[in-house]
């Protein structure tokens, strides 16, 4: 079944193109790659995916219903079932909340500001703590927290709302090297435990878990490539998104993708 499916979809801003004529399907239970330079529409395909924009030109579904055609309350149903793990994530270090607290606003984004928690909530906060292994830091402030412990904390928020379609933006920005890796390993069991329709984004192809299998390549609001893994995260291929030579290298399942000098 698709999740959401583009078809021909441009979008633009002041008159600036920022994708064209993008078309795509994504089916329930798949992982998805995008990768590409920056500037390439890696951000605004996800908010448009989000529900944040709404196409220029085009068609937009997203479990089965055009986008297009739904007002304000109808797109915050929907947008109930998608949780996202933003790439710059605002916090104010002046509201003291702890981990748990960042975690069961999961909760309220399924639920509704102005619900309260129940029982089941409580249950479903302390069970993706759990997976996530952040239970010891239940009642540690949030700005205390390492870097890697926030972005776990924040991917346990998005699984409490127990969403039908994940996207990660780029979640290994800004973690040091032992994080990186302990990330991606831990979205790749997250993925074979809850089997999540999941969308990640990102400029290191490594960083893509052996469990995602599909990728796009984007370049200047254009998909140039989609297809498997093996056959996008080429050295040609990624000569023609990134415009340089690629050393390409493959370790359990993930491809590690190297610039070579003559950059163009």
């Amino acid at each position: 079944m698709n999740v959401l499916c583009f078809e021909h979809v441009s979008f633009r801003i002041g008159g600036k193109s920022l994708l064209e004529n993008v078309t795509l399907s994504l089916e329930e239970g798949e992982f998805l790659g995008i990768l590409g330079p920056n500037g390439a529409g890696k951000s605004t395909l996800l908010a448009l995916m989000d529900l944040l924009w709404r196409p220029t030109d085009g068609t937009f579904s997203i479990f089965g219903t055009e986008v297009k055609t739904l007002n304000a309350p109808e797109i915050l149903r929907l947008r109930r079932k998608i949780a996202i793990v933003p790439q710059n994530i605002d916090y104010n270090p002046s509201i003291p909340l702890t981990a748990r607290e960042v975690v069961e606003m999961g909760r309220i984004g399924r639920r509704g500001v102005l619900s309260h928690l129940t029982q089941s909530d409580r249950v479903a906060v302390d069970f993706t703590m759990g997976i996530l292994g952040v239970s010891h830091l239940a009642s540690h402030p949030y700005r205390s927290l390492s870097s890697g412990e926030r972005q776990k904390v924040q991917i346990a928020r998005a699984l409490a709302q127990e969403p039908a379609l994940l996207f990660l933006d780029e979640p290994t920005s800004g973690l040091d090297m032992d994080w990186q890796e302990r990330l991606v390993l831990l979205i790749e069991e997250l993925y074979a435990k809850i089997k999540l329709t999941i969308v990640m984004t990102t400029h290191i192809t490594g960083h893509l878990p052996a469990c995602c299998r599909r990728v796009i390549l984007l370049r200047d609001g254009r998909i140039l490539m989609d297809g498997a893994v093996e056959d996008v995260l080429t050295p040609e291929k990624l000569k023609d998104v990134y415009r340089c030579p690629v050393e390409v290298i493959e370790r359990s399942g993930r491809r590690h993708c190297f610039a070579m000098g003559d950059v163009k």
